[in-house]
């Protein structure tokens, strides 16, 4: 009989320990801020738009992109290095209006404009072109890009990989669902590579809604993979060459409301907002260090002034949840943790570096500076 007990209680323990191995942490981001960094702004800084983190003369420093150039803040001290604008005239300028531009290691900086023109630079002078042949995007009103951290991403020398994001404004249905041409490749010396052919997934509801041609996507270079989301949905697709190679759905502890957008029409004038009550993908991102995917959703979102809906006024006039969920290199849900942004704040971009993962401080305080928290999450490292 002792022996029956005694078997009982140690699989009674091992179903314990498994058990707890499973269980989602839920809590809040600021509990896993081990330090802060500030980024020191000079009279020429009209805003921080954070990235990635690049290597330069091999020092590692914090692009930050502008309309038409990047600047450099050292990772050691937060001082501006080094910036670049492309001019609007002379030799080096592009051939029509910027549409599209990313910075990546050793100075380099590719733009694209709206005629197809590609330029690489470093520090700050031309090394490559390429025209580009627009005519596969015959079907679009105009040529839109998204070049957000890793939608505009370096694959190999003189090699790229964009997302498009295609709207159409003169239009009722804002968006095509329907639109393939999500992942697009190109190189500086024969231009357009491969284009994808794959749906978003997303309900004809969608069509009025900017969130669903809104992707993010995150690189992880310790397997070269590739994925990218829809702003409203919990599905991944795993890209390679173009094609999707794998599709999963996201888990979460927390429900998600996907909503689609409102569109309103007054005469000639129309306008596109989010739906306050709605869920929405904002970034992906993947700690190197710990092995772990991060993902940022806006969960909540209480508006201060609901009576304007144009977009460019609506910035800052939100107060946001967010969740950070953490999923090991599976893809396994490990935790949930929530952090607000309050009126007037915006939450920016993660960057994730062997330091820690860098996110920007909800309140900041100072116009001369702008603050980042430095998260650990090694407790939820394999």
């Amino acid at each position: 009989m002792k022996k029956i007990l005694f078997g009982l209680l140690v699989l009674g323990f091992f179903s314990c320990g498994e058990e707890d191995s499973n269980e989602i942490f839920q809590g809040k981001l600021e509990d896993f801020v081990v330090d802060k960094f500030i980024l020191k702004k000079d009279s020429t800084t009209k805003r921080i738009n954070l990235q990635k983190q690049i290597t330069y003369n091999e020092k590692h420093f914090f692009l930050s992109k502008d309309e038409k150039g990047y600047s450099l803040f050292s990772a050691s001290n937060g001082e501006k290095n080094h910036s670049f604008t492309i001019p609007d005239e002379g030799p080096i300028s592009l051939n029509g209006y910027h549409i599209a531009s990313q910075g990546f290691d050793n100075s380099e900086f590719v733009a694209i404009s709206s005629t197809g023109n590609v330029k690489m630079y470093i520090d700050g002078d031309q090394r490559a072109e390429i025209n580009l042949d627009w005519s596969a995007y015959d079907e679009l009103p105009m040529i839109q890009m998204s070049d957000k951290k890793d939608n505009f991403r370096k694959i190999g020398e003189g090699h790229f990989q964009l997302v498009n994001n295609p709207t159409n404004p003169f239009a009722e249905n804002y968006v095509d669902v329907n639109f393939g041409k999500w992942i697009a490749e190109f190189d500086l010396r024969d231009g357009w590579i491969c284009t994808s052919n794959f749906s978003s997934g997303l309900g004809e509801e969608f069509s009025n809604s900017s969130s669903a041609a809104s992707l993010i996507s995150v690189h992880n270079p310790n397997n070269d993979e590739f994925y990218v989301m829809f702003s409203p949905s919990d599905s991944l697709f795993q890209i390679k060459n173009c094609e999707v190679v794998r599709k999963l759905k996201l888990t979460s502890r927390s429900r998600f409301d996907y909503l689609p957008g409102i569109y309103e029409k007054n005469g000639r004038n129309r306008s596109w907002r989010s739906n306050p009550k709605s869920a929405a993908n904002t970034d992906l991102a993947y700690d190197p260090i710990n092995e772990l995917y991060l993902r940022m959703v806006k969960v909540k979102t209480e508006e201060s002034r609901p009576e304007v809906t144009d977009i460019r006024l609506r910035q800052g006039l939100n107060k946001s949840t967010y969740l950070m969920l953490v999923y090991n290199s599976k893809w396994e849900l490990k935790a949930e943790l929530e952090i607000i942004y309050d009126i007037g704040q915006t939450i920016g971009n993660l960057i994730a570096t062997p330091r820690g993962v860098f996110i920007p401080k909800p309140e900041q305080k100072s116009e001369d500076e702008y603050e980042l928290y430095i998260i650990d999450l090694s407790k939820f490292s394999n």
